[in-house]
């Protein structure tokens, strides 16, 4: 269980770590600075303890479910709001994130379910098997894109 814990960890690290890297931003005027500092406090907030895990295992710790959660936001271009009960713009403190209120909660864990299990499976392949993340299909979209491009790609 460790091994999928780390496993998983890792995969989301990387991915957040690549996402966050690739999305750069100039740096804001200072007159934006103040606004900046406040997200940036609440950005950093987190709970004292996790509270309604259902797949994630109960002992992951609470350093390790706020780093999966921003890759989530990350890979899907949301805020928590999506998925938990909360405001938009009020701080993370105020959200109930062990409420089961939001449908979109519950769809993430049958995906992530999904996720965890094909990584399994993928094990198999051999060495170097290929790994699942939300990123993998939703590549920065609440919305997967299910259409095939309209041509095949080309062979080089």
């Amino acid at each position: 269980m460790r091994r999928v814990i780390a496993g998983l960890v890792a995969t989301v690290a990387l991915s957040a770590a690549t996402l966050t890297a690739q999305q750069a931003a100039p740096a804001a005027p200072a007159s934006d600075q103040p606004s900046q500092e406040a997200a940036a406090a609440d950005d950093n907030w987190k709970p004292d303890e996790i509270k309604n895990l259902t797949v994630l295992p109960k002992e992951t710790s609470v350093d390790d479910v706020m780093k999966i959660m921003k890759a989530w936001n990350t890979a899907l271009n949301v805020q928590c709001v999506f998925c938990h009960v909360g405001s938009v713009g009020k701080p993370l403190s105020t959200f109930d994130f062990a409420s089961d209120n939001k449908k979109r909660k519950e769809t993430s864990r049958v995906m992530l379910r999904a996720a965890m299990d094909m990584n399994e499976k993928f094990k198999t392949i051999g060495d170097e098997p290929p790994e699942v993340s939300c990123a993998t299909c939703h590549k920065r979209s609440r919305h997967v894109d299910d259409k095939l491009p309209a041509e095949a790609p080309t062979e080089h």
